[in-house]
């Protein structure tokens, strides 16, 4: 708990100093705005590795689905369109509408939003976001929804974390968090996503860093198999995204082989 209220204080004072200073040192983390010259790069990922992907994943045990939004803003996958029970990867949703009414009151973030925000992301803590839902409210949850473009989006009253969505939506979502995501807040945004506990940061980070920056959320429900993640994936003007949801997975570690799995096959040769 000492640790956790440091990391939570020192978040908190980071919030007055400049972007960048909230990047891990070399990490580039905020780094969001260069631009590329030259000739065009093909699509990434290849066509060829999203398909090695989706084969991966159809032979995995349960009930999958994958959506990748590539470089070139194109959606593919298996399944995209499969409803799931969202987990903790909604708390990005969460994260969005609580930026968004910040900044719709000309309010900075305090102390006290913070308190709430970092553990909501970090240690994917439900208490925290329980009380965030509780202050944006479902209506401004559903309106993210619309903004981000998302077909799949149903709430559920009984419980957040068994909100609707699908990988098609989370892909799109995560595309777009760069427009959605108020611009004063998109470098605190940032650092919470890239920032998370290694408990947390199973999936794509561990076969994705240090090549590229990851910007995740993950969720489970243990208790139904359900093992789901969303990313966001940057490396100098190369931007994709990718969601993997499953769902009646043998245990909580082949549903991380399965994620980890879909991206090593997706980043193939250019880790």
């Amino acid at each position: 708990m000492r640790a956790e209220r440091l990391a939570i204080a020192l978040c908190a004072a980071l919030l007055c100093a400049a972007p960048a200073a909230l990047a891990p040192a070399g990490a580039g983390a905020l780094e969001f705005q260069g631009q590329g010259h030259g000739i065009p790069r093909p699509p990434f990922p290849s066509p060829g590795a999203i398909a090695s992907a989706s084969d991966f994943l159809q032979g995995r045990a349960g009930r999958t689905s994958m959506a990748v939004v590539d470089s070139a803003g194109r959606i593919s996958g298996v399944r995209i369109h499969s409803h799931y029970r969202s987990a903790s990867v909604v708390k990005v949703m969460m994260l969005t509408a609580y930026l968004q009414m910040l900044s719709a009151r000309h309010r900075s973030i305090s102390s006290y939003d913070n308190a709430l925000l970092y553990p909501m992301i970090h240690i994917s803590d439900n208490q925290a976001a329980s009380a965030v839902y509780s202050i944006v409210g479902e209506g401004a949850i559903a309106r993210v929804a619309r903004e981000a473009g998302m077909t799949d989006y149903a709430p559920n009253w009984e419980w957040w974390a068994y909100t609707q969505t699908s990988t098609a939506d989370q892909a799109r979502f995560f595309s777009e968090l760069q427009r959605l995501i108020p611009a004063r807040f998109y470098g605190y945004a940032r650092y919470l996503m890239s920032t998370i506990e290694p408990e947390q940061s199973w999936g794509v980070p561990p076969v994705a860093r240090p090549d590229w920056q990851v910007f995740f959320k993950t969720g489970a429900l243990p208790e139904s198999g359900l093992f789901h993640e969303a990313a966001r994936l940057e490396r100098g003007d190369v931007m994709f995204t990718v969601a993997v949801f499953t769902e009646g997975d043998p245990s909580k570690e082949y549903g991380e082989e399965t994620v980890a799995g879909v991206g090593l096959r997706l980043l193939g040769a250019s880790r």
